[in-house]
């Protein structure tokens, strides 16, 4: 296990709460030590360069500090410096790839548009907050899920395959019932938000609760995963990387969301007319332009590697600009087009560590 890399993970991990506070906050007053944070998790990351998962990190927690805002981007750096921490660097091959490192800045700008988007949408705030908060709790359950083939919801999980795999029933129970009670949280808070009246009504108080916990036992169950998964086998815990940085990701995003929800105000704040900002409409141009930039570079290196541009790589980053063009264009479901803009980028970037 890379120390450098899961130090870098733990300051990403704090600096996009604090980032979060600082922007709830008004003034941002915490913004310096979130950018400090970020820009230190990157130079931690130059020194496990060594692990493919720590290049595109580093970049990311690098854009991440300079960035507004950066939550979202802090924890994807996070997530990508777990994959680096866990995975044991490959044996020495000849080449560079530079293609992941400009996906991750495409992924890095494209997630603080989207974060700004949501922060800036047309809801009153304390409702966008409730509605993100929901989000976030369905995005932890859906990451549970799919983890492990799914096996969490027969109260089953474990790490590795084959004769290899470790069971991990501690985990298993603990990531169990934060995916029920995030379930039973994000359904609350949407009974709130289908309410005539979303002022303090009991369910999305209910879901709000409901949903810290959830927020809590996931990040529990993500430890327990990690220390049971190096006490038993570290080539074990190496294999499911993924899976455990997906987990880190889910309990992040509803941290951020709800972080947002506990800072609203009571009140919720005429919006009307309101659209999304200028700034991060560049942010999410210039990610779609680094995005084709990417396909562009993996062609290169594809011709150069394998003499000829048509390769897989180079299919996946396309795709994943068409899909920045398609986030970037002046229709309605901006938010999910610059979503699903930014779960493409991740999936590729995923598929490259």
């Amino acid at each position: 296990m890379s120390s450098t890399a899961a130090a870098a993970a733990l300051a990403l991990a704090a600096a996009a709460p604090l980032s979060a506070l600082g922007r709830a906050a008004g003034p941002r007053a915490l913004d310096p030590p979130s950018r400090g944070l970020a820009a230190l998790a990157g130079i931690l990351l130059l020194f496990a360069g060594a692990r493919p998962a720590a290049r595109p990190a580093a970049v990311l927690a690098f854009a991440a500090a300079v960035l507004v805002p950066r939550g979202l981007a802090c924890l994807l750096a996070a997530a990508a410096a777990v994959v680096a921490a866990v995975r044991p660097a490959p044996p020495a091959i000849p080449g560079f790839a530079a293609w992941p490192l400009v996906a991750a800045l495409a992924l890095a700008l494209a997630a603080s548009a989207l974060q700004a988007a949501a922060e800036e949408s047309g809801s009153p705030r304390r409702l966008g907050a409730a509605r993100e908060a929901a989000l976030g709790g369905a995005v932890l359950v859906l990451s549970m899920m799919i983890v492990d083939g799914g096996r969490i919801l027969r109260w089953r999980y474990g790490l590795g395959a084959g004769a290899a795999r470790i069971e991990l029933p501690g985990a298993a129970l603990v990531l169990g019932l934060a995916l029920l009670v995030s379930l039973a949280g994000a359904l609350s808070m949407t009974v709130h938000l289908l309410a005539p009246s979303t002022r303090r009504s009991r369910a999305g108080l209910v879901g709000q609760r409901l949903l810290v916990l959830g927020a809590g036992l996931g990040g529990l169950g993500v430890a327990v995963v990690a220390g049971q998964g190096l006490g038993h086998n570290a080539e074990s815990l190496a294999t499911g990387a993924r899976d455990l940085a997906a987990m880190f990701l889910a309990v992040g995003v509803l941290i951020l969301a709800l972080i947002g929800l506990l800072a609203a105000p009571a009140a919720p704040e005429a919006a009307a007319g309101a659209r999304v900002d200028p700034t991060s409409e560049r942010a999410l141009r210039l990610a779609a332009a680094a995005a084709l930039l990417a396909a562009a570079t993996a062609g290169f290196e594809g011709w150069r590697a394998e003499g000829t541009y048509a390769t897989t790589t180079m299919a996946e980053a396309a795709s994943a600009a068409l899909l920045g063009l398609v986030a970037v264009q002046p229709t309605r479901l901006g938010l999910a087009r610059a979503a699903l803009f930014v779960i493409g980028l991740l999936a590729l970037i995923a598929r490259a560590s």
